[in-house]
């Protein structure tokens, strides 16, 4: 009976053990995935952002443009 306790422990912790360990590297590798897609949006939201800030920019250059030239005929 000792001998059959003797196995399943020697076979049943390398098996919990290698179980453990697979569940936390899925779980981690998720957690990457979810953290470069969070990442990924992101950057994107800063370049439309900053695509409108230099939209932006032009239109006041143009404006200024437009008032430096009112100022100038009157």
């Amino acid at each position: 009976m000792t001998a059959v306790w003797i196995v399943a422990i020697a076979v049943g912790i390398p098996v919990v053990s290698g179980t453990v360990t697979k569940l936390a590297k899925l779980h981690y590798a998720q957690k990457e995935k979810d953290r470069e897609a969070y990442l990924r949006q992101e950057n994107e939201a800063l370049g439309d952002i900053q695509a409108g800030m230099k939209d932006l920019k032009r239109r006041i250059a143009n404006l200024e443009s437009i008032l430096l030239d009112l100022e100038s005929r009157k």
